[in-house]
């Protein structure tokens, strides 16, 4: 890789690639969400389908296919976020947890209930990387009660845009 003032230049199959189209990317793996809408609390909570929401800019939102599953929906599904403006206006992944086709839940007319959220800090270096279980947290009443976790990974890398 050579520098120079007007453009970072990369050898790929001797193509010339500007700056203007290397980004920086999230690339994510989701794999499970686990123990939410338990039984005991929600005893009506079966043959449920879930799918994610998951941003970083709030005008990109992505979604995943929707899955069946009572407490533990799995995914198993990798992507990745392009980060154009990363990092004074990027610093946390946002996920939601919803439930939808749920046409039996009083005041929802799409459907669409959050059944849990999570906002992660990003990694703050290239190539850093963050894997765990992080805590999912539900509107409960007037406040906010944890209830399940999602299980994911991410690594912060340099994607060229074409």
């Amino acid at each position: 890789m050579e520098n120079d003032s007007n453009r970072i230049v990369s050898r790929i199959e001797d193509e010339v690639i500007s700056r203007r189209n290397v980004y920086l990317g999230l690339h994510l793996e989701i794999l499970y969400v686990e123990d939410i809408e338990n039984p005991s609390i929600h005893p009506y909570s079966f043959n449920r389908e879930y799918r994610l929401a998951v941003w970083v800019d709030p005008n990109d939102e992505f979604s995943t296919i929707p899955v069946e599953g009572l407490l533990n929906p799995v995914w198993n599904s990798s992507g990745v976020i392009l980060l154009k403006k990363f990092p004074r206006h990027h610093i946390f992944l946002n996920v939601e947890v919803l439930r939808v086709n749920s046409m039996n839940d009083p005041g929802t007319s799409s459907g669409v209930v959050i059944v849990g959220r999570v906002k992660i800090p990003l990694p703050k270096v290239l190539s850093g990387e963050k894997i765990g279980r992080f805590g999912l947290v539900r509107e409960r009443g007037e406040g906010f009660k944890v209830e399940g976790h999602i299980r994911l990974s991410m690594k912060l890398r340099k994607y060229i845009y074409v």
